[in-house]
């Protein structure tokens, strides 16, 4: 054996030797002895017709982030929310709800207000936040689209929807996108059927006009159905396989936190249950806990698919 490889091997053996002492067994029970966060969730809209805010509790991840599905419900705390000089307390219906609610008449949501939530638990804890509610920005359409998709051994022909508009200049902005398809089959005995809509992205539905200041912008696409190519039913136009098919696109001009939380909440989702993903860090507004309370503004348009 090669002597200087020998004597590396003879030191390598003592050191792993010398840090047995070092090793320590940690208890489980001792872990994470931080007692939970006040975690407050609400998003305000002119759209609206009901206010709420979710209010639970969370272990924390080193203290600075929440697991955004592992809470507690907090269901005796006080909740207001207040614009000017008009105050209204929201309600948790004797204390079963999720969200401490108030029907919005009590307290319009109107652009470019700010309306500030204060949260109060029995047992002195305090968190509060503000939001800033964004003007409202037009679809300016939705295209119908479809493609041929290999699938295995079969081909499949998809159908799309795109959305567009146009983004309001001289300033940062940021959008989300959600839909719905309803439809009655052409063959069915008339029940209506509802799917969420969802557009293809990077972060999911989310999209900020970075480089793109007062541009027109065009969504990723969005799914809505398929068929196999080489079924009977392929032959038959898409708008004659349905009674009746409507697609509905929102487009929500939100807050920069609301897009800041909702992108780091949907690549926590992702990494879910994988061991070796990065932890990833949800961010927060909430003065005193953890969270997010923002405004956002939405638009609706609605393009009908069947004949």
């Amino acid at each position: 054996m090669n002597l200087q490889y020998g004597w590396w091997l003879i030191g390598c053996l003592f050191l792993l030797t010398g840090c047995g002492s070092l090793r320590t067994e940690v208890n489980p029970e001792f872990l994470n002895r931080e007692s939970g966060k006040l975690v407050v969730t609400g998003f305000l809209s002119p759209q609206d017709t009901v206010l709420a805010v979710k209010v639970s509790r969370s272990r924390t991840v080193l203290g600075d982030s929440i697991n955004t599905g592992a809470t507690q419900n907090i269901q005796n705390a006080v909740v207001t929310i207040q614009e000017g000089g008009r105050l209204v307390a929201l309600n948790n219906k004797n204390n079963t709800a999720d969200y401490y609610s108030i029907e919005a008449r009590f307290l319009p949501i109107i652009a470019g207000r700010t309306y500030k939530l204060v949260v109060q638990t029995p047992g002195g804890e305090r968190a509060e936040s503000s939001c800033t509610i964004p003007s409202i920005v037009r679809l300016d359409g939705i295209a119908f689209d479809s493609a041929i998709i290999n699938q295995f051994f079969n081909q499949q022909k998809r159908y799309y929807v795109h959305a567009s508009w146009t983004d309001q200049p001289n300033q940062a902005n940021y959008y989300q996108l959600t839909g719905l398809f309803q439809f009655i089959n052409a063959d069915s005995a008339g029940r209506r059927e509802y799917r969420n809509v969802r557009f293809d992205a990077a972060n999911g539905s989310l999209q900020s006009d970075e480089n793109r200041d007062g541009d027109q912008i065009f969504s990723e696409r969005a799914y809505i159905s398929r068929i196999d190519v080489n079924s009977p039913a392929a032959q038959r136009s898409f708008s004659s396989r349905f009674r009746d098919a409507i697609v509905t696109v929102n487009l929500l001009n939100i807050e920069k936190t609301y897009y800041q939380y909702q992108t780091a909440a949907g690549l926590q989702a992702q990494s879910s249950g994988n061991p070796f993903a990065e932890p990833v860090l949800i961010p927060s507004n909430i003065q005193g806990g953890l969270g997010c309370f923002a405004g956002y503004n939405r638009s609706t348009m609605r393009l009908r698919v069947s004949r």
